[in-house]
């Protein structure tokens, strides 16, 4: 068995020192008396004004001896009230700032336009995380709660945020806060298995849901063949989006603008002021998968993303009813 072994501070030293001194003082008083009396009685003195010389005159160095111990006392104890004193400020403040910090965040807790009680319901949980959870439920709660600050961070201050592949979360939790408009370019490269896949069918249901709504949901179907026009497969998925109130449109990418085609991507824009963008790993439609997702709030590529498709939308047209 180990262990650390706690050695207490021998009060030996400083006891001696008081010895010492005592000591000292004692000598310094006798050695005051005995010289005098030595040198009265050298002089031919009374012995009676021998005795009282010496016993004054150690008196008198006694209380020198007195007087200097207790100067030096004094400076300890003002050096250590000062002392005391420079470290009860810094407690104080420390804790004083910290009380402010708390008061700052309560704050900005109760002004922020999320719901209170959700934010308090985060921090809460997150403090039943102790140190002696299983290592593998920390580092998890450390990579979502640091997630979660970045993308709060994106929302609040704009910007770019990727992630590896297909984000369901923010594809799905976008397509259902969108207050206003879902704007989607569906590229064959991305897109060509989604709407038989889970995640599609739960995309569609929500984007369904947003149109019966009343939002404004539009959908253009990008091709790489005009041929493709003609494809049962996609008609089929062009007449099931368009009975949920979708407004969908086929463009063939030969009929888009050479200036334009260097900006297409497979774009979602929700409410004109987010983007959600996917990246192919190959523009192969049958072997592409989603490399990555980006999600972008800059203002400045939002409204060049919104005039592309409102361009893309007016080039592009309905399919003709068989």
């Amino acid at each position: 068995m180990t262990g650390q072994t706690v050695v207490a501070a021998d009060p030996r030293p400083t006891q001696l020192r008081e010895t010492s001194s005592v000591i000292r003082t004692a000598l310094l008083t006798v050695t005051s008396g005995g010289v005098t009396f030595l040198i009265t009685n050298g002089t031919h003195q009374d012995t009676s004004i021998s005795i009282t010389l010496s016993i004054l005159i150690g008196g008198i160095a006694l209380l020198v001896r007195f007087l200097v111990d207790f100067e030096k006392r004094l400076v300890a104890v003002e050096k250590l009230e000062k002392d005391g004193m420079a470290e009860m400020r810094r407690l104080v403040a420390g804790a004083f700032g910290q009380i402010g910090e708390a008061t700052r965040l309560y704050r900005d807790i109760e002004s922020s336009s999320l719901h209170t009680e959700l934010i308090t319901r985060v921090v809460r949980s997150s403090t039943k995380i102790s140190p002696e959870s299983p290592p593998i439920v920390l580092e998890f709660a450390k990579a979502k709660m640091s997630e979660m600050a970045e993308l709060f961070e994106l929302l609040t201050k704009g910007g770019t945020a990727t992630y590896n592949g297909e984000d369901r979360d923010w594809l799905l939790g976008l397509t259902k806060a969108a207050t206003k408009s879902i704007d989607a370019i569906s590229m064959a490269a991305v897109d060509h298995d989604l709407w038989q896949s889970e995640i599609g069918l739960r995309y569609l249901d929500a984007q369904g849901q947003a149109a019966g709504a009343g939002k404004r949901v539009r959908r253009i179907f990008m091709l790489d063949e005009p041929e493709t026009f003609h494809d049962p497969a996609l008609r089929r998925v062009y007449r099931e989006q368009r009975e949920i109130l979708i407004q969908v449109r086929m463009l063939a990418w030969r009929d888009v603008p050479a200036r334009l085609r260097v900006k297409v991507r497979d774009r979602i824009i929700f409410d004109d002021i987010l983007a959600y963008e996917s990246m192919p790993t190959t523009g192969d439609p049958k072997q592409a998968q989603v490399a990555e997702t980006r999600l972008i709030l800059k203002a400045a590529s939002l409204a060049e993303y919104t005039l592309l498709f409102g361009e893309l939308w007016d080039l592009a047209r309905e399919l003709p009813e068989e």
